[in-house]
């Protein structure tokens, strides 16, 4: 009896050491209030713009940094820009993507481009660079402000597009409408064509400065990009809080003068359903590792913890917002 008891001693003991012993798989991301360190794990889409556009480009400079330092496999996907990747987003078919600030503020309140079918399954994550509404007019075209568009031929933009809808602002903040002018509706490469050819007078486009369409338009010394006037700029601010005021530092198109008009911000988005913890880890791997997001895009120069929230009109994700905050960055009500 002495003996068996023994042996089962001495089963229970080895049968507990390998329990002790036996791996356990490590959560990606530890619950809210655990003692692991927020990690970020999975493969994952992200939709961004054409593949020889700036969203691209930036976005593949930022995923490839997120991957390297966490270990997750974000992969860049080409798209047709914000309002698609809005849709992605909403489809669940991409789980982050690059947007302008005006597109999120539209798809989230049901409004525009979105008229009736509100997207809401996605919030903010970063700030990234500013997008100029640039306004590109042939030099003999007589063109020198949005006033002298009248009667004239230009191109607003593909149909859809969110750069067309900020045509239409535009114009509206002159008095305008597009019964003021003859436009077009076309793709940025269709429209620099145009322009190029002479069978437009001009064309809207909302991009990182400089454009390359735009750069390769001013090699020919026949462009001119319009300047919004200060009284303008105000009613545009105030009407449309997610534009803000934008100058240019350097003369780029080769114009010699600066450009002032409205930008909108390029903001980094992902889908609602990562934790806290996922979101507060990729935000970390962001800013703790942005100088070598600029060494592959100059872009990220824009960036900064000072500028993160810079734009951004609602719905920050709580991970972000954490990290944030924990650097001494104030997160505005209208943002939690």
């Amino acid at each position: 009896m002495k003996r068996f008891l023994a042996l089962l001693l001495a089963l229970m003991m080895v049968l507990a050491l390998a329990a002790c012993g036996e791996a356990k798989p490590e959560s990606a991301a530890p619950a809210e209030g655990g003692s692991g360190e927020p990690s970020f794990q999975g493969s994952y889409l992200m939709g961004t713009g054409s593949a020889t556009g700036n969203y691209y480009n930036f976005g593949n400079a930022v995923c490839t940094i997120i991957n390297q330092v966490t270990g997750a496999n974000i992969t860049v996907n080409a798209t047709g820009g914000s309002t698609e990747n809005a849709r992605l987003l909403g489809s669940g078919e991409n789980e982050f993507a690059m947007i302008q600030s005006d597109v999120f503020s539209y798809a989230h309140q049901g409004i525009e481009l979105f008229d009736g079918t509100p997207i809401t399954n996605f919030k903010a994550v970063t700030a990234c660079y500013p997008e100029m509404v640039q306004i590109v007019v042939r030099k003999d075209s007589g063109i020198t402000s949005v006033a002298d568009m009248a009667g004239k031929k230009i191109c607003v933009g593909a149909v859809g597009s969110g750069y067309e809808v900020a045509a239409r602002q535009i114009l509206g903040a002159y008095g305008m409408s597009y019964d003021d002018i003859d436009e077009q509706f076309a793709d940025q490469a269709t429209a620099k064509n145009g322009v190029q050819d002479g069978t437009l007078d001009g064309m809207f486009l909302c991009s990182g400065y400089p454009n390359s369409n735009v750069t390769e338009l001013s090699l020919s010394g026949k462009i001119e990009v319009i300047t919004i006037d200060q009284e303008h700029l105000d009613i545009l601010t105030k009407q449309y809080p997610f534009y803000s005021p934008f100058t240019t530092q350097t003369d780029e198109y080769n114009l010699g003068h600066e450009i002032t008009s409205v930008a909108v911000k390029c903001m980094l988005v992902c889908a609602d359903t990562f934790s806290e913890d996922e979101i507060y880890a990729l935000t970390k791997a962001i800013y703790e590792n942005l100088d070598a997001i600029k060494e592959i895009n100059s872009k990220a120069n824009y960036m900064s913890l000072e500028a993160a929230l810079s734009g951004i009109p609602s719905d920050l994700h709580p991970g972000a917002a954490r990290y944030f905050a924990e650097q001494g960055i104030e997160i505005p009500d209208y943002l939690k």
